[in-house]
This record gives structure tokens, sequence and C-alpha cells, in this order.
């Protein structure tokens, strides 16, 4: 048994919310509304800490290693269910972070527990509802799976509709997003104020991790800074190599604040730019702004992409050019839907959150990209990530 009792009296004193109680309750209240529609009388939530977005959006808890689910009935009562439990102790585990009072934990294989048991005692908070959804099951391991079918034989696949209602955001998510817009920006300012020949990689990632942290933010994604012929792959991790004169460098970084992502990526070189380096940079840039003249409510993505593609078609760029994916919703996850790619006939609408990154990627080379995170507003668009486009002399 805990020593620390955990019961939601007990957690008070250190609940911190991400959320008011307003934000939480609309969101709970918008999906119970979802729900109705889909004829669901309870909704089974799953994630883990290695995609935990679906729990804190509920919750405000963020299991810290194992799984989790969320149990949603009709009525809106919520159980919380989760074998991330450290030495047997949940209030050492940020269970104290969970604003559901119905929280019920299991030790888990690590501490000698059954595995499945986390299932099972998911299939217990779901009482006697006959239509259930399911929504994670992507990220659902096998064995939990089995055993919650087991027990709950007419799961429906519930996934589209919690992804239906993160899509767009609300005024504070908004507010949010741009804090993580702000914070990302300033990494990204330290990044090239870092950045000079004989600097190695590592050295220029730290002087964003170090502005990311000092904001009392976290990193979004592992912070990217390769240069030479590794920027010719996009992404990367940095490493022990200094940096050598006029060779192109691909920077992707951002922050995340109160769970919600940034995205924001730039190339450059050390240096002055010349040659082909320099030609292919301001293809990223042109890529970039051509595509942005089509970013409005009421065109599709592929309207966007057909603006890309007639940047570089019939030039030497065209075979490069990455038509299948140039962004991807943002939030939560760093990647959502909807993605950005051709012949994607989804709508843009108000509210939405993008990561939007049209590129030319030249294995050998370096990347030619200009990202940022976009708001989908009335009228357009608000980047919400808003460093210089033009990096480099």
């Amino acid at each position: 048994m805990p020593r620390v009792p955990y019961d939601l009296e007990s957690r008070r004193p250190y609940l911190a919310q991400a959320f008011s109680d307003a934000e939480y309750d609309r969101r709970v209240t918008t999906l119970r509304h979802a729900m109705e529609r889909e004829g669901l009388d309870a909704l089974c939530v799953f994630a883990s800490a290695a995609s935990p977005s679906a729990i804190a959006y509920l919750t405000n808890y963020t299991p810290a290693f194992g799984s989790a689910f969320c149990v949603l009935r009709a009525d809106g009562t919520m159980t919380v269910i989760t074998d991330a439990v450290l030495h047997g102790e949940p209030m050492h585990s940020m269970i104290w972070m969970c604003r559901v009072a119905d929280v019920r934990v299991a030790l888990g294989p690590v501490y000698g527990g059954a595995a499945d048991e986390i299932a099972s005692l998911a299939a217990d908070a779901v009482g006697a509802a006959q239509r259930v959804g399911l929504a994670g099951a992507s990220s659902l391991p096998y064995g939990l799976h089995a055993a919650l079918a087991s027990r709950l034989p007419h799961l429906y696949p519930a996934d589209h509709v919690f992804a239906r209602i993160r899509l767009e955001k609300s005024d504070e998510e908004i507010a949010v997003m741009r804090h993580a817009g702000v914070i990302s920006d300033d990494a990204m300012g330290a990044v090239f104020s870092a950045l000079e020949a004989g600097v190695e990689e590592t050295v220029v990632a730290a002087a964003a991790v170090q502005r990311i942290i000092a904001h009392g933010a976290r990193e979004a994604f592992a912070t990217c800074v390769v240069g030479g012929e590794q920027a010719g792959l996009k992404h990367g991790m940095p490493r022990l190599r200094p940096m050598r004169d006029g060779e192109s460098v691909f920077i992707d970084l951002g922050a995340a604040y109160h769970g919600y992502a940034a995205d924001t990526s730039r190339c450059t070189a050390v240096g002055r730019a010349t040659g082909r380096v320099r030609e292919l940079l301001t293809v990223g840039a042109d890529l970039y702004h051509a595509g942005l003249g089509a970013i409005r409510p009421g065109c599709t993505i592929d309207d966007v992409s057909n603006a890309l593609l007639a940047v570089v078609r019939g030039t030497r760029y065209e075979p490069y050019y990455c038509a299948g994916g140039f962004g991807h919703g943002i939030g939560m996850s760093v990647i959502e839907v909807p993605g950005l790619f051709a012949g994607n006939t989804t709508e843009l609408r108000p509210r939405m959150t993008v990561a939007y990154e049209p590129m030319v990627v030249v294995e050998g080379l370096g990347t030619g990209v200009v990202e940022d995170t976009l708001l989908i507003t009335e009228t357009g668009y608000e980047r919400l990530t808003n460093y210089p486009v033009m990096t480099w002399s």
C-alpha cells in the first residue's frame, strides 16, 4: 500500500493545472456531445509516456513512464487508470498532477504486478456501458488490447471522435501556443548567436535548449543542428563536430509549453552563403512565401500544394521537392492531423494549427526549408513563430 495518500484532497496542494477548470470542462463537454452523436455509452482513451497527450488533454496528468487509460462515461464521470507508479508510490509519480478524483493504479510488471492489470481495471471502470469506444488503439500494446477486448468484446474504433474535437483550438490553447512560439523564436535566436565556424553542433544546439528550459518550457522534440553533408538528409542529431565555413546548416527546434508544442525550422550557411548552397536556401524561401499566399479558410491542403509545385516545376529542384509532406498539424502532439501533402482535400478551417514546412532536400548539399507554426484565422493565417526568414548573407 502507498505510504503517501493520493486521493484528490491530498493532491490539491500540489495540483498545478496547465489550463482553467472551464477549459477542461469544455473539453469534456465537447467530447461527451461527440460520444452522444456516435451512440457511445463510454469512451476508453489510451495513452503512454511515449505519446501522452490524449490523457493530458482531459486530465492534466502525464504518465512519466508506462501506460494509462482514461474512461469517460456518458454522464460525464471519469476514471484514470495507470501503471506509471514508481516505487509503488503514486504521489512520487506525477499523479499529483491529475485533476480527476477517481484514480486507480496498477503496479505493473516492473514492480511485480500483472502486465495486463491496467486493462482489467479499465474494463472495471467502464462498468455496465454497452457501446464503448476506444481511442488510441494504434499505440495500444497487443497484450493490453487483448485483455481489454476479452472483457469488452464490443469495442468500437473511436480515434476519429477524439481527434475531431482536438482539431480546432480554443482561445486558451491558442494563447499557450503563441507563448510556445515566442519561446521557440528566442531559442532560434540563441542558435544563430552561437553558430560560427569552429563551434561544435552540440554547443549550438545546447544554446537553444538552455533558452527553452530557462523559459519554463521543455523541448517539444530533440533539437536538431546539423551541418555539411548531413544537412542533406534533413533530420539528424547534433554531433561533436565543428562547423565549417561555407557549409549549409539545417536547424529544427520547438518549445513545448503547458503541453502544447511549437515547431520551427531554418536553414543557413556558416559564414557567407555562396553557389549552390545560396541557391538552395533561396528556393526554400521562395516555396515558403508561395504557399503562404494560398493558406486561408476554405482552401484545401491540395490548393497549397499546387502553389508550391508551381515554384519548382521545370527547375533543377523539382526532383528534390518533397510533395509527399510539406507539414503537419500540431498541438499537444508535435505531429497531428491534418497532414500537409499533395492530394489532401482537407479544407483549412479557423482555429486549426499547422507546422508548415515546404522543402527541397538535396543529399550531399543541404536542405532548403523555412518552417513556422501557423494558426488558421478567419481571414488567413497568423504566424505563431516569427523568427526572420532570411538567415544568410
